[in-house]
């Protein structure tokens, strides 16, 4: 009987180091995947493409498409501008541009949120009297159709420095 208790002592004594070196693996694994996940995602912030009404110069009425979304600078320089797909609610990408970043294109600042915008499309005056009215007003509305599958932007790339080039 002695021995038999001593088996099972030995025996039971395994099982629980195998099970609590098991659990040390998985909580090691998924404590490094997480932030491996997160970081995947980070990059991906809430946008938009909006329906913008103006005029030209010669008092003809323009529409455009403007991409804006909120950036909060992580990089520890000013960002002037970002590389961007376009995600829809699947998170597939189905477009793709650039953005300048902040108010006038000074950038967002190291710690700092702010907006970057682009003008995707321009449907002008011109359009409007070459195709008339309601071909142009049915341009508009299949764009913005188009254009509403736009949820979220993954950034996949930064402009630092000045937004303008220097030309010699």
């Amino acid at each position: 009987m002695f021995l038999f208790r001593l088996a099972f002592i030995l025996s039971s004594r395994t099982h629980t180091f195998v099970f609590g070196f098991a659990t040390l693996i998985f909580a090691v694994l998924v404590a490094f995947s997480i932030p491996l996940y997160a970081a995947e995602k980070s990059n991906i912030v809430p946008c938009d493409i909006k329906l913008v009404f103006s005029f030209d110069d010669n008092g003809m009425s323009v529409v455009s498409y403007d991409l804006e979304m909120q950036v909060h600078n992580k990089q520890g320089r000013t960002i002037h501008g970002v590389s961007v797909h376009w995600l829809n609610a699947q998170d597939k990408i189905i477009g793709n541009s650039d953005a300048s970043c902040g108010t006038e294109n000074t950038g967002v600042r190291t710690a700092q949120s702010g907006s970057c915008r682009r003008t995707i499309q321009k449907i002008g005056g011109r359009l409007l009297e070459q195709l008339g009215q309601e071909t142009w007003t049915s341009i508009i509305n299949s764009q913005m159709y188009n254009f509403r599958d736009v949820k979220y932007c993954n950034i996949i790339g930064y402009r630092f420095g000045k937004a303008a080039v220097n030309r010699y």
